[in-house]
């Protein structure tokens, strides 16, 4: 049995397309916590052994596993079948929205050319009745995040009971990443929104301050074209 395991359960909510995404399709979303780089490893191997067993029995169309970068996480993400039995397990989410920029290679070719994107997941929690609000301040930042240097692909997930958000995000390299958050633009559209977590929390729309985590691409399995680590 690993330990501390956290299973999350998330809907998604809006989406922009800009070139197949699995819009509409159904996610399987797992988070595990570790203690130290030895555990994320065996967690890791555990997790893709997992991936590569239900994605050869057809179970899932594609998925994949990332690394925390700092040794605490690992995550399992998969797009499942609505029409077969997967569809009815734990964990199953609809996606809603979902970017990517187009001219970026896939998250399969970048592992194959040796590549290591950046994949980021900021976890956000809702005070009731807040969901919309939320999504409004998202879709207000999204613009300026999009056009960045070395921005790839987001997908907002949010809970069943509208009381958790994640947003998944990928760029280039961890230099892109944090060379957004120098541009006064992109500051003030955060401040308008609730990256920053603080005014919002002050506001009542979230309860506690977002918690954003640093991931690494371990493993990549199905379609290239439908894959929420496009």
């Amino acid at each position: 049995m690993m330990e501390n395991e956290t299973q999350l359960e998330f809907v998604a909510l809006n989406h922009i397309g800009h070139s197949p995404s699995p819009v509409g399709a159904l996610v399987r979303l797992k988070v595990f916590q570790v203690a130290g780089r030895h555990k994320q490893l065996k967690q890791v191997d555990h997790a893709i052994s997992a991936m590569e067993r239900v994605w050869q029995d057809g179970a899932v169309q594609s998925g994949g596993v990332l690394r925390g970068t700092r040794g605490k996480h690992v995550v399992s993400l998969a797009l499942v079948d609505a029409l077969a039995g997967e569809a009815t397990g734990p964990n199953r989410y609809t996606v809603e929205y979902s970017d990517h920029i187009a001219s970026q290679p896939s998250s399969k070719t970048a592992q194959g050319q040796g590549l290591a994107p950046l994949y980021f997941l900021n976890i956000v929690h809702l005070a009731p009745g807040k969901r919309e609000v939320m999504i409004r301040n998202f879709e207000r930042t999204m613009p300026y995040v999009r056009k960045q240097p070395g921005y790839i692909s987001t997908n907002l997930l949010v809970s069943r009971d509208n009381r958790q958000a994640i947003h998944v995000g990928q760029f280039e390299s961890r230099k892109h990443f944090q060379a957004m958050f120098r541009k006064q633009e992109v500051l003030r559209a955060f401040g308008r929104g609730l990256a920053p977590g603080m005014m919002a929390t002050v506001c009542g729309v979230l309860p506690k301050p977002p918690s954003l985590h640093l991931f690494e691409l371990a493993h990549v399995v199905g379609s290239a074209e439908h894959n929420l680590l496009n």
